[in-house]
């Protein structure tokens, strides 16, 4: 069965890539930010075409039933990548999902280009996805995401909202933020105290729905334009406590913490941070227990697998990667210490 799942991915792999090569970029009115996402997936195909294989081989194997009677949901799907994969895989419905209207249009937009139709379009963050859903009766097999769950405010609520999707699924989030791998735990805690405290600078292709200042510095004036009674040290102190929430949340602590002289808030992981307007983690670095009970405590059953390391045009880089894949290939599926990304495989089998 994998085997033959397998071959089906190549083949996919190789008609979208035709197919991307065809498509001109600059004649597409498409935005630059996934006009910069969309060139980097084409100059680097097999490098990402490889984790998307990994993702899809593990989505895939959990189906009952023949792909082209299958249901499939890319959440956050930026660019439409996994999206127009599943469509060239024979899905017989593909539902494209994001938070960004931009990259929604986009999407569209591409896809026409690719002639891939995507058969529904749903733009909204986790709350108004399953409203959607369940309104428009879908009824997923699959949903799969790539590069989000390290997005996501807060996990608790998004497992909880995401069962009320009235009936069975799996549900597949591959994330390069790994924090079992101790090289990508101290790469992404630089990343992080650098957003904490002196911003992500624009570049080609920014995200204009992303704060490119001081995390820190945008919750001090978050505090000063809501509570300009509290005196500076009260701002310094308030402002480093409430790292990882969003205005709303900051404003809820502020409130207490006048009420009541106490901060009933604490982060604890110590480089971990968020934008304060949107919520969106800086590469969260997951305490994978504490998400595994979550799940678990939302009636889904769960498992954490690994993966392997894409190789690239660099022979000289492959070398490592061939020497660590094995490694991980020993280990076996559910040692993350040397992967290069995790995978949570989650299952709702109970209809409320």
């Amino acid at each position: 069965m994998t085997l033959i799942i397998q071959k089906q991915i190549t083949k996919s792999v190789t008609k979208l890539y035709l197919k991307l090569q065809d498509c001109n970029l600059s004649q597409l009115n498409i935005s630059d930010y996934n006009r910069v996402y969309l060139k980097n997936y084409i100059d680097n195909y097999d490098f990402y075409m490889s984790i998307y294989t990994q993702l899809l081989s593990k989505s895939i194997n959990k189906l009952n039933k023949p792909i082209s009677e299958s249901t499939f949901i890319d959440y956050g799907g930026g660019c439409g990548m996994l999206s127009y994969l599943a469509k060239e895989l024979g899905f017989k419905s593909v539902i494209y999902n994001d938070i960004y209207q931009t990259s929604v249009a986009d999407t569209h937009i591409i896809a026409e280009a690719l002639n891939l139709k995507i058969d529904h379009f749903i733009c909204g963050d986790v709350e108004f996805f399953v409203s959607e859903i369940n309104k428009q009766q879908i009824r997923p097999d699959l949903i799969c995401s790539f590069d989000v769950l390290e997005h996501i405010y807060k996990l608790e609520e998004w497992f909880n909202l995401i069962t009320k999707i009235k009936c069975r699924f799996d549900l597949l989030f591959m994330t390069h933020a790994n924090s079992q791998n101790p090289f990508i735990t101290n790469r992404l805690k630089k990343l992080q105290i650098n957003a904490e405290y002196d911003g992500i600078k624009k570049s080609a292709g920014w995200k204009e729905i992303d704060l490119n200042t001081s995390y820190y510095e945008a919750r001090k004036n978050i505090i000063i334009e809501k509570f300009h009674h509290l005196n500076d040290g009260q701002i310094e102190l308030l402002a480093k406590k409430t790292r990882g929430l969003r205005k709303d949340d900051i404003e809820k602590v502020v409130r207490h913490f006048i009420n009541t002289s106490e901060i009933a808030y604490q982060i604890k992981h110590p480089t971990n941070t968020c934008d304060p307007f949107t919520g969106n983690w800086a590469e969260h670095l997951i305490d994978l227990k504490q998400l595994k009970n979550i799940i678990i405590k939302n009636q889904l059953t769960v498992e954490i697998t690994n993966s392997f390391y894409s190789y690239s045009n660099n022979k000289l880089l492959n070398i490592p990667k061939y020497l660590i894949n094995f490694i991980i290939k020993v280990l076996g599926k559910n040692h993350l210490i040397f992967s290069p990304t995790y995978t949570i495989e989650i299952q709702k089998t109970a209809i409320d």
